[in-house]
């Protein structure tokens, strides 16, 4: 029991990480890191407000579990703590590809963008 009660913990840790991430109250830092997500302040923010869904489903998913094996007896097993460290960390290493890749689509469409407004830009001074 209390290893599910610590894998409660661990989802609801991994969320507000996530969360405050997200929200701009952790700076990006040598502990939580891929090559994307540290190339700027916008990629950090950017890549966890795009892993933030998959984080919060699994998170609330592996506490739920945990709070029903607690009750439920006869579900106290090592299989069930095994599922829900499986869900759990196999959704984090499932929203580093999700992350990367709102980074790099904001990236896209931010060189979309820079390149409109050039083009978009009046030629001042020339023709007179």
């Amino acid at each position: 029991m209390c290893t599910l009660a610590l894998e409660i913990g661990r989802a609801v840790l991994v969320i507000r990480v996530t969360w405050r991430a997200t929200n701009g109250q952790l700076d990006r830092n040598d502990l939580i890191r891929t090559r994307v997500t540290m190339s700027s302040d916008e990629a950090w923010r950017t890549g966890h407000r795009a892993a933030l869904p998959p984080t919060l489903i699994s998170g609330v998913i592996t506490a739920l579990w945990c709070a029903v094996c607690i009750v439920v007896p006869a579900l106290r097993t090592p299989a069930s703590v095994i599922v829900v460290s499986v869900i759990l960390v196999g959704s984090a290493l499932l929203s580093i590809p999700v992350a990367h890749g709102a980074v790099r689509r904001a990236a896209l469409e931010g060189r979309a963008g820079h390149e409109d407004a050039q083009t978009d830009a009046p030629a001042s001074g020339r023709g007179r």
